[in-house]
């Protein structure tokens, strides 16, 4: 029977807590938090320049670390993102390209090699690198869900998702063990858009729900993860991935009273085509409720990690796995090349050693956070990393960088491989200044970002120099990255009918590895 964990006076009493937890942690190694919400891009905090809901905790963290100005997500969809987050490599050497899929156990693993070097490891929220209720789906779209969706009706699944589910009630838990990729506290759910009334599991299928909105109830989560691990002389590293602000944007599923605090006449960036479009998925005001909320769980546990001491040696990291098109370009959702979608806002505080209010315009990509992350917990790097360590850069010392980011969109529908419909694979590179795009259809784009930063006028007719050695550059990065640039439909022999990974870009698994 489904029953509510973690009861309001517990959540209150862990801030009456927090002051006595006055014992420092005197561990070498620093704690780290991620705060991970879904689908936000850099420029709606306000500390990038967002105007329609006030973000004061998320620009709180900005004024106290360094913010990133160049965060790409380089395959601007939930689960490759993830995927890249946690293994350090690109989706086509993990095999993360899509939506639904059962990641690699014996990929490398951001928690696995944390928790090699004595990290408490835990993850609260929304985990998507597993396939779910989707797991006896196929890979290909249905001519039923093509038709559905070609009309603006994303509400129905396949005949075959519906007897998974009613043969797997619990399609979104995640056992114990390999599955979890090396996180030992669990609170988290794979998949599920029931922000007000959210469920999540533990160590059994037993669902538990959330006594108040789901971010309040992530922070009061978090907030007792950190507390009991800080009397212990272990270090913590905690995930907090927050579904809010993903849709539906409905007053359903928004928290109490979260509105009144967005403004009524929105700011919509100069690129939406059609002027105002209004959003397919619900009231875009909705969405920025959300952020709000987001905003207030930030603070929670920004102001834990004061009253507690353990600022001093907490390592905190906010982003975002990708943005929202938000009507920008003609477009909704994510899975496009522009930076409506793949600029993601990145902060790291960590005081005493990242320079408070410092801006820092490094190329930073998803594959970037394991290496980074390991250098600053002194951890040893596993094999096969495609990321950089940008640990020095944040530190304010010396550090390789990239000339470029290959950024990419594998298959034209999120949850399934298919092509040109209804967002079109693509390919493309991006450096500090410029986004080049070269799409399935052969057609290519080029913009310049400093001077252009709506991206409103493609340079790649009259700059036909500058689009070649983009070509070259591309070139260099798909051979890096094993990817022979095909259509969605090529990639589903990459997985078996239950949609585990069985080759990669690499080869056959058991080769690769």
């Amino acid at each position: 029977m489904a029953r509510i964990e973690f009861t309001r006076r517990e959540f209150i009493s862990t801030l009456a807590a927090a002051p006595l937890l006055a014992k420092a942690q005197t561990t070498a190694r620093p704690n780290i938090l991620i705060i991970l919400p879904d689908q936000v891009p850099a420029h709606e905090l306000g500390a990038y320049g967002g105007r329609n809901v006030p973000t004061p905790n998320l620009d709180r963290l900005a004024k106290q670390g360094t913010k990133l100005t160049n965060a790409i997500s380089t395959c601007p969809l939930c689960t490759p993102f993830r995927g890249m987050m946690l293994s350090g490599r690109y989706p086509t050497h993990n095999g993360m390209l899509i939506n639904w899929l059962e990641s690699n156990p014996r990929d490398p693993s951001i928690a696995l090699s944390l928790r090699a070097v004595g990290y408490r490891t835990g993850y609260i929220g929304k985990w998507h690198l597993n396939a779910g209720k989707m797991k006896h789906d196929g890979l290909f779209m249905s001519a039923e869900v093509r038709q559905l969706e070609a009309a603006g009706d994303y509400s129905r699944r396949p005949e075959v998702e519906q007897e998974y589910v009613q043969s797997h009630p619990e399609p979104e838990f995640v056992p114990p063990g390999p599955a979890r990729r090396g996180f030992d506290y669990w609170a988290a759910y794979n998949f599920h858009t029931e922000f007000a009334h959210a469920y999540y599991y533990r160590d059994t299928s037993e669902r538990l729900y959330m006594p108040r909105y789901e971010t309040a109830s992530e922070a009061g989560m978090a907030m007792e993860f950190m507390r009991q691990t800080s009397a212990t002389s272990q270090p913590f590293f905690l995930v907090v991935s927050m579904h809010p602000p993903h849709q539906p944007w409905t007053q359903s599923s928004i928290a109490p009273g979260s509105l009144a605090r967005v403004r009524q006449d929105l700011v919509r960036r100069p690129n939406v085509f059609p002027k105002n479009a209004p959003s397919p998925h619900g009231d875009i005001r909705c969405y920025y409720a959300m952020l709000g909320s987001v905003d207030d769980a930030t603070g929670q546990m920004l102001d834990f990690l004061d009253t507690s001491n353990l600022a001093a040696n907490t390592v905190v990291i906010m982003t975002s796995d990708h943005g929202e098109m938000m009507g920008s370009h003609g477009k909704w959702e994510k899975m496009a090349p522009y930076e409506e979608a793949i600029r993601v806002p990145l902060i790291y505080r960590w005081p005493g050693h990242v320079t408070a209010g410092r801006e820092l315009d490094v190329l930073f990509t998803p594959m970037d956070h394991l290496p980074t992350l390991a250098a600053m917990a002194g951890a040893p790097l596993p094999a096969g990393i495609d990321g950089i360590d940008l640990s020095g850069a944040i530190l304010g010392r010396e550090s390789k960088e990239r000339d470029g980011a290959l950024i990419a969109n594998y298959s034209s529908h999120w949850d399934y491989f298919h092509t040109e419909w209804p967002w079109p694979e693509w390919r493309g590179v991006r450096t500090k200044r410029h986004t080049y795009v070269k799409w399935f259809s052969g057609r290519e784009e080029l913009f310049d970002n400093q001077n252009d930063p709506y991206q409103m006028k493609s340079l790649a007719e009259a700059n036909r120099q500058t689009v070649m050695d983009f070509r070259a550059l591309l070139h260099d990065l798909l051979q890096e990255a094993h990817d022979e640039f095909l259509a969605g439909p090529a990639y589903a022999e990459w997985y078996d009918n239950d949609r585990n990974i069985i080759r990669t870009g690499l080869g056959p698994i058991q080769e690769a590895r």
